[in-house]
């Protein structure tokens, strides 16, 4: 064991510090890159390039093939044609539209707790989303499902290009890839119980703020099945950050506009946030709920949508946090509510206590 062991002990942290180092790198230049092919897009909804590109990035270890591009890209067409589908046969029994959304919503956190984490994303995301808009506008409804595919594709384009310049390290052969989970029907169901009810309240308002929803889902999805209180607590101090960090970054951008600034801007939070998001434990659901929070709130906060302005992002801004302290209410209820597990009969060791 002498020194070939401690060359080995020595490479592996190296290696693991190196691939946290590139992955914080892909993050925080993928949602710059991200944000200025938005722009160059002129989608309407600018921050959902840069949300996709992050969530490439931040769970693809190696650049997606054409095969998975095509892939994704498709069923990102088909999730939102079905949606408005669904929406526009059944826009009269809106019970009817409610529980067959309902339906995909528990679907998509099937997916999400077999670990198949990038279908559910687009499930989850515009399954919520689309009908809400849906019920009020189907022309918006159209343009969002159009902006959707659009910001796979340009999402898929930024995962190549950051994986371009920054490569991932070569892989452990010996190291194999996390197997996937097994669904859990009952902890689906629980989660699509704390979404549905504030997509069915927004639906009823004519509320079109379907922000609040994507949060919920973020929230939901990385809050810790453990059920541990410190986990809670974390992901609603990252909600409440990330709308701290882009209400100082959105106040810059009124003092110093222009593209170069913004872009350099979101570059340095984007980083901040990737580097304690890639080195994992404990806190990194929370400052990746912050990093979401962010894109959102900036992303809206500078998009060409109607009644921009201080009053505006400060409405959105409490909308965010109310959502976040739902969703981390709602989910610590609901796992204070499981059953405990019951304690495992003692072992009999007296033989005359084991039955003949």
């Amino acid at each position: 064991m002498s020194s070939d062991g401690a060359a080995n002990a020595n490479t592996v942290p190296d290696a693991g510090n190196l691939a946290a180092q590139r992955t914080a790198l892909r993050i925080g230049f993928g949602l710059a890159l991200g944000f200025a092919l938005g722009e160059l897009s002129g989608t309407a909804f600018f921050f959902f390039p840069p949300l996709m590109a992050v969530q490439f990035l931040a769970t693809m270890r190696q650049p997606p093939s054409l095969g998975q591009a095509i892939g994704l890209t498709v069923l990102t067409a088909m999730i939102s044609g079905s949606v408005l589908l669904l929406a526009s046969v059944f826009a009269g029994q809106p019970l009817v539209f409610v529980m067959l959304v309902g339906l995909l919503i528990f679907y998509g956190f099937l997916l999400d707790t077999a670990g198949k984490a990038m279908p559910a994303s687009l499930l989850l995301t515009f399954s919520a989303s689309l009908p809400l808009l849906a019920t009020q506008s189907a022309e918006s409804a159209g343009l969002l499902a159009f902006a959707f595919v659009e910001s796979t594709v340009i999402g898929l384009l930024t995962a190549w290009i950051i994986f371009a310049i920054f490569p991932a390290p070569p892989a452990d052969p010996d190291t194999a890839p996390p197997a996937l989970g097994t669904a859990e029907p009952r902890m689906a169901l629980a989660n699509t119980m704390v979404l549905l009810p504030v997509l069915f309240f927004l639906m009823l308002g004519g509320n079109m703020t379907f922000v609040v929803l994507m949060v919920i889902i973020a929230i939901i999805r990385l809050r810790d099945r453990s059920g541990a209180p410190g986990a809670a607590f974390g992901l609603l101090l990252g909600n409440i950050l990330g709308g701290l960090t882009a209400t100082v970054a959105y106040n810059f951008l009124i003092l110093q506009s222009g593209i170069a600034f913004f872009l350099l801007l979101v570059a340095a939070v984007g980083l901040m946030f990737a580097a304690r998001i890639s080195a994992g434990g404990a806190r990194a659901p929370m400052f990746t709920i912050a990093l979401v929070t962010f894109v959102i709130l900036l992303g809206l906060g500078v998009s060409p949508l109607p009644s921009d302005s201080g009053e505006a992002f400060t409405s959105r801004l409490w909308n965010v946090l109310l959502a976040g302290a739902y969703a981390v209410g709602a989910t610590s209820l609901i796992a204070s509510r499981k059953p405990k597990p019951q304690p495992a009969a003692p072992v009999a060791t007296d033989p005359s206590q084991v039955s003949p």
